[in-house]
Parts: C-alpha cells; sequence; structure tokens
C-alpha cells in the first residue's frame, strides 16, 4: 500500500510532529510511505531520518503554484502513487493543480486547524471539491466545516488526534523524582502549563490566577514548561512581561520555568494540575496527555477543549482570560479531589478509549482503503 504524504510547511510544531509520528505508525502497519515537502525545512530533516522516498521542493507559493504541481504530478506517476494525505491546509491548492494534472489521485486532508473565517470563494471551492476525504478529530470541528467551508458532509470522517497511551501506562517516577527533573521540589499544589510562551497561550494570565491564589491562602506553584519562539519578537516581549510581573510580586519562588523537554512525562508527574489556558485551542494533544497521565485538567471554555474535556465530564472550565472563572474552577477542583471525587484511572480509560492513537491509525487506514475501492471501481 502506498501512500504520498504533503506537508510544504516551513514551521515545526504540534501538526509537523503530528505528522511525522503517524506517518511512523502507518510505516509499522505495512504502509509504504513517500514524503513530499520543502527543501532545507526542519520537518525535511526529520523527515529523512525515517523516509528514503522523498520529493524536497523549492520555493512552495501558497497559490498557483504550476511549477512544483508539474514537479509532484511526475513523481506521483512515476512512483504510481494514489492516495495522497496532508495536514497542512494551505498545501490543498498545490494538489488541486497537482490533482488536475494526473487525474487518478485520491486526496486524505486531516484536519488540524480551526477554520476561522467562512471560505467560499471561487477558488476555495475548487481546493474543497478536489478532497475526496476529510479526516476531523472533534464534532465540533465537522460542524464549524459543514457551516464555514462549501466541502460536501458526505467526505467528513471524525477522527482522533492520537497520543501513544503506552507512554502513560504504568509510569514508575515519582512526583519528587519527576520535580528533580526540573530542578525543584515542593510540596506545594503544583500547577503546570506546558508548550509555546505566546500571548495566545495564557501564562501571564495563569501568573496572575497564582498571585491571587497565595493572597487567599494558597500554597500553590506554578511550572511553566516551554519558552517563545525563536525570533519571534512578539513572543519574547510577552516572555518579558510575564518575569517583570512576577519581579515585582516576588513570585520567583512560585512560578519556575524549564526549557521543553521531549520527556513529558516527567512534566505531567510533576504537578498536581494541568491547566489548558491557551485562548483557543483546536484539539489540545497536551490536555489529553494530562488526562491519560491520571492529573485533573482545567481548561477554557473555548475550541476544541470542552470537547476534549467531556464538556465538564472529565475536568473543569473556565472562561478565557477570567480571574473569577479560574478561582471557582480551581477550588471545584480542589474540592473533588479532597472529597476522593475525582477518578483518575476512569478519566484516563475514557480518555484513551476516544484519543489513543491506535485509534488515528485505524481511521486513516480506513480511510486510505475506502479510497483505494473506489478507484477500483
Amino acid at each position: 500500500m502506498r501512500l504520498a504524504i504533503v506537508n510544504t510547511s516551513t514551521g515545526w510544531g504540534g501538526l509537523e510532529m503530528n505528522v511525522i509520528k503517524l506517518a511512523k505508525e502507518l510505516q509499522k502497519n505495512g504502509v509504504e510511505v513517500y514524503m513530499v515537502c520543502q527543501q532545507g525545512t526542519q520537518f525535511e530533516k526529520q523527515a529523512s531520518e525515517s523516509f528514503p522516498s522523498i520529493l524536497k521542493l523549492n520555493n512552495v507559493k501558497k497559490y498557483f503554484d504550476f511549477k512544483n504541481a508539474r514537479v509532484v504530478s511526475r513523481f506521483f506517476n512515476e512512483q504510481q502513487i494514489q492516495v495522497v494525505f496532508t495536514a497542512y491546509r494551505p498545501d490543498l491548492d498545490l494538489l488541486l493543480w497537482v490533482k488536475r494534472k494526473t487525474k487518478s489521485i485520491k486526496i486524505i486532508h486531516q484536519q488540524q486547524m480551526q477554520i476561522g473565517i467562512p471560505k467560499k470563494g471561487y477558488f476555495q471551492r475548487l481546493r474543497f471539491k478536489a478532497v475526496d476525504l476529510w479526516l476531523t478529530p472533534l464534532e465540533w470541528l465537522k460542524s464549524e466545516v459543514i457551516e464555514k467551508t462549501t466541502l460536501d458532509s458526505n467526505k467528513i470522517r471524525i477522527v482522533p488526534l492520537g497520543v501513544n497511551k503506552s507512554l502513560f501506562e504504568n509510569m514508575t517516577i515519582s512526583r519528587t523524582e519527576a520535580q528533580q527533573f526540573f530542578q525543584f521540589q515542593t510540596d506545594a499544589f503544583v500547577l503546570g502549563v506546558i508548550g509555546r510562551i505566546d500571548p495566545k497561550k495564557g501564562q501571564l494570565f495563569l501568573s496572575k490566577a497564582i498571585k491571587c491564589l497565595i493572597d487567599m491562602g494558597e500554597d500553590v506553584v506554578l511550572l511553566i514548561v516551554g519558552a517563545p519562539t525563536i525570533d519571534d519578537e512578539n513572543g519574547q516581549k510577552y516572555y518579558e512581561s510575564i518575569l517583570k510581573y512576577i519581579a515585582e510580586n516576588g513570585l520567583q519562588d512560585r512560578i519556575l520555568f524549564a526549557p521543553f523537554t521531549k520527556q513529558v512525562n516527567n512534566f505531567y508527574q510533576a504537578i498536581d494540575l494541568f491547566v489548558m489556558s491557551s485562548e483557543g485551542e483546536t484539539f489540545g494533544m497536551v490536555t489529553v496527555e494530562a488526562l491519560f497521565s491520571k492529573k485533573p485538567v482545567i481548561g477554557t471554555n473555548s475550541s476544541g477543549t470542552p470537547e476534549v474535556l467531556g464538556h465538564g465530564t472529565r475536568g473543569k472550565l473556565y472562561e478565557f482570560d477570567n480571574l473569577d472563572s479560574f478561582i471557582e474552577a480551581y477550588f471545584e477542583v480542589r474540592k473533588s479531589l479532597e472529597l476522593g471525587k475525582l477518578n483518575g484511572d476512569l478519566i484516563q480509560q475514557e480518555a484513551m478509549n476516544l484519543y489513543s492513537l491506535d485509534l488515528e491509525v485505524k481511521g486513516v487506514l480506513d480511510a486510505i482503503n475506502e479510497l483505494k475501492l473506489k478507484s477500483h471501481r
């Protein structure tokens, strides 16, 4: 079974990491993976380590890139590619022109970003029409696609973005050992947030929330794992505003920073409560990881977070940037923990039944097979 995975993004974030992770799992399941990407990107570097068949493109244009469309079409014909997969929505324009040249390919798009403003213009209609199957991880995203695009709803399949549950089963590292990994040790109640430091991620808000909780007599610490994006001036200024707030309020021993680590298990074991503080997270892989780690979660009542948290059954929700709402959710969690009403094992099992990597792989394989059957009719 041959599959071409196209990703021409120049970034290296959650979307790109998810694509590489999925590609490796598909390869383990007997899929012969061919990669198409931009030369000189971090994605190309990562893909080259595991996938020998790579088409490296130069100077990919956002729209009407007929030159690269010819290159990709020729590559697909030479490798006898029938099914193409992409998770980077801007690639749909390139693949529209590729499909018109090859005629025979089928396109799967895995949605990892929100639609945003309605997209119903002439060329947008053409791109959506060229998609043969659209995989979306959540019901709310399916509703958004139907509302804001011209995509045929019969092409939509619900397929979760998956977390490898084996990484979170039978964890042996203790809370003390995990905290030592991040070079701190405390008996206080530890809140944690992980990811890029950015105005839309809410780390300054959480710093203010910690100050409020301390003023109310709570013995709390906040662990922030991550950093601003390199060369992102706004992100750097935001980071500096957090440091300034911490210094002005004497919170240096209460708000701790650590660089991002691939050993995410240590992060979840080091904390007592995970916070998804983003303004609007499409899916929130880290929220799923926290649930897999049996950690209580407080998340913003926006975008995909409510659905991932079972609309409050798997975690508490608060209104973004609303301190009163957050404080209320915090005390509800603390009370539930004290009364033994939070069943971490049950929450973990529910999350694993919905958002495990093996379910994502199965969903993508089903989509590939569905399109192969259609192409043979």
